[in-house]
């Protein structure tokens, strides 16, 4: 029994102790893939030292945070929209059957549409001013929020319902102390995976059809053949969506799963 109870104790540090270097390997196997690949493409492949180069130059050119800023912007209400409109409905759908019933074709069209689509659609109709691109990004962004809260709302214990009529808890009680704590982890993975797409989904918006942004200034760098600045940019600000989900939706878990440790 003891033994049972610390092997998973034991063996629970492994992976956080070996992530270190297994990202250290991944990171020079790659780059070593990478400068195959310079050599084998007689050049048409960046080298390394000219996408470090250019990630320099655009990192102390001060035109270029006005360009993250932009886009931050765009991905900012596109999630928060999204998140908010996917989540009441997805609640709504796993409450009640008639709200399901009419909404679950509709959310299953939308995710058969791919994310292109919903671009050029807002392009042609509603032209290519910014709430177009934006319009373009929420629709496709909110079937992901709906299934996963639908599915995590649908799989809720039922019989913490009934204790919740025994004990005549309010409305709001029940969604927050009840309910919004049995989906607090399917919350988060809606979350993580609305911004996941939103900042992917505008990247391409503002390469099709905006004249600002980073998705812009990579698509001006496509057509000017820099590679080495378009790779620059891309590695640039997916560093940066990466910093700011970790911290973001890492407070977020400790703060809706602390309840739980």
């Amino acid at each position: 029994m003891t033994a049972l109870a610390l092997a998973p104790r034991r063996w629970a540090g492994i992976p956080r102790a070996r992530s270190p270097l297994a990202l250290l390997v991944a990171v020079v196997l790659l780059a070593i893939a990478w400068q195959i690949g310079t050599i084998v493409s007689d050049g048409w492949v960046p080298s390394l030292d000219r996408i470090g180069a250019a990630v320099v130059a655009n990192l102390t050119d001060p035109a270029i945070y006005g360009q993250m800023a932009i886009t931050a912007r765009r991905i900012l209400i596109g999630f928060v929209a999204a998140t908010a409109i996917g989540v009441a409905l997805g609640f709504l759908m796993g409450l009640d059957r008639r709200v399901e019933a009419f909404f679950r074709p509709v959310v299953t069209m939308l995710l058969a549409i791919p994310d292109p689509v919903y671009i050029i659609v807002a392009i042609l109709v509603l032209g290519t001013d910014e709430s177009s691109g934006l319009i373009a990004l929420i629709l496709a962004l909110i079937p992901f929020v709906v299934v996963i809260v639908h599915g995590a709302v649908r799989a809720r214990e039922r019989q913490l319902d009934e204790m919740s009529r025994v004990y005549k808890l309010g409305r709001w009680a029940y969604l927050t102390e009840v309910l919004g704590r049995q989906i607090a982890p399917a919350l988060i993975v809606a979350a993580r995976t609305c911004f996941a797409f939103s900042w992917k989904i505008v990247v391409l918006i503002e390469a099709l059809s905006q004249p600002e942004g980073i998705g812009s200034q990579i698509y001006y760098s496509f057509r000017l053949l820099r590679s080495a600045d378009m790779i620059a940019l891309a590695l640039i600000f997916i560093v940066l969506m990466r910093i700011v989900e970790s911290a973001a939706f890492g407070f977020a878990e400790r703060r809706l799963m602390g309840w739980s440790r």
